[in-house]
């Protein structure tokens, strides 16, 4: 069975996503900006189930997924597999400056 390990650098982010999704009025209601976010739990908890690409940049993780939470967001979960546990390292949007560097493999 897999187990998925999310390191605390990504947590951050996800949890401080909800206050940005709210404060910049992307949301209305801050339970729609925390269902986002766990919807984004919920698609890490899915990882080993769906299609992975290698990473151009392993600083990011040696593998990522990525997720389509609407059309015009994708988020990048990059990650590291070992014996069935996923090191969850990395995460980012197609709207992030980090974009760029995350699919080009560029440091």
């Amino acid at each position: 069975m897999a187990q998925i390990i999310v390191k605390p650098g990504v947590r951050d982010k996800l949890n401080s996503l909800v206050h940005i999704l709210y404060n910049e009025e992307y949301f209305a209601f801050i339970e729609n900006a925390k269902q986002y976010v766990v919807a984004i739990y919920e698609f890490i908890e899915s990882i080993p189930y769906q299609r992975r690409k290698l990473c151009g940049n392993k600083k990011f993780g040696s593998w990522y997924c990525r997720y389509q939470a609407n059309r015009n967001t994708s988020w990048y979960i990059g990650f590291d597999l070992e014996d069935d546990v996923y090191l969850i390292k990395f995460i980012t949007n197609n709207h992030c400056e980090d974009y760029a560097r995350f699919i080009s493999g560029v440091n």
